[in-house]
Order: C-alpha cells, then structure tokens, then sequence
C-alpha cells in the first residue's frame, strides 16, 4: 500500500466518521415541545353519542360504496381448472352412480428361500428349493409346482427362485440371504 492511499483511507475514514456523528446529533426540530393529539373533550354524554352516531353514518356511506365480491373467486388448488358457470335455471338432480368395487387382493404372504439342492442328471441339473412360509409351513418344489395357492414356480437359478403370482400374473423373485 503507497501512502497516497493511506492517506485516501484516512480521509474517508474521517468523513465517514464526520457523517455519523452528525446524524446522531439533535436536531433544532426537536428542540420545540410535541404537540399531544387528543380527541377533543367531550360535554357529556350525549356529545358522544352524536359523534358516535356520525362515525357510524360515514361508515354506512363508505360500505355502500365498497366493490361487491366476484361469485367465481380463483382456487389457488386447483391449476389450470376451467371456470364452469351454472345456468340460472331449475337445479337439476344427477343420479349417483356407485363406483365400481375394486377387487381385493390378499397381501403377499412371507416366503424365505431357505436353501436349493441340485441333483446331476444326463438332462442337466434338477434343482429342488426349499422354501419357508407361514408358520413353520415348509415348501419343497421343483420348476412348475404349486407354492401355496398363490404362486407357482418358474425358474429355479443357482441362488434365488422365481415364482409367478396367480393372482396378479406378476413376478416375484426371493434370493438366498
């Protein structure tokens, strides 16, 4: 830093000091006593009760004047929806449809691969798993047997079995842990 510049440093320095030390002074303004805003007294009861009559009246004139709100305001839930605007007409009664009863499907049932033996023959291995249902419920199945009445067996693989789901005709495929 040359000294040109720590000189420039110092005098904005100084003038930025200069500054707040005026903005913190009082002004002459403040100097004259506030004037108190008081409504003005009151010579009884009845004083007050015509001044509360002419505010209600000029509140009267004002709500007249007031806009008359929409019939349709804007759903802020629901973007892009059309405004539909009923005719004036006789209400018209619809007819209630009752919706169509969804099928219900049992919740999958817990099976645990618990191990597949492979047997060698001239044909190519035949694997059998050995899979843990509910209980101590234990399946012994090659391809194409039943599990259950909920799923059949596909495909037998070195470490996870596929079984198709009767049901839902989906897949599920469970793996040795």
């Amino acid at each position: 830093m040359t000294a040109s510049q720590k000189v420039l440093y110092g005098a904005g320095g100084l003038v930025l000091v200069a500054y707040l030390a005026a903005a913190n002074m009082p002004s002459q303004e403040s100097d004259r006593p506030q004037r108190d805003v008081r409504p003005a007294a009151t010579a009884g009861t009845e004083s007050l009760a015509q001044e509360v009559g002419s505010q209600a009246a000029r509140l009267r004139t004002r709500m007249t004047e007031a806009p008359v709100p929409d019939n349709h305001p804007r759903n802020p839930f629901a973007f892009g929806a059309a405004r539909r605007t009923l005719p004036a007409t006789a209400p018209v009664a619809r007819a209630a449809v009752a919706p169509e009863p969804t099928p219900v499907i049992p919740p999958l049932p817990v099976l645990t691969l618990m191990g597949i033996a492979e047997e060698t023959a001239p044909a190519g291995p035949k694997r059998t798993a050995v899979i843990g249902g509910d209980g101590d419920t234990i399946y012994m199945v090659t391809e194409g047997e039943p599990v259950g009445a909920r799923y059949k067996v596909t495909k037998i693989g070195v470490d996870a079995v596929e079984l198709e789901d009767l049901v839902t005709h989906g897949y599920r495929r469970i793996a040795l842990r």
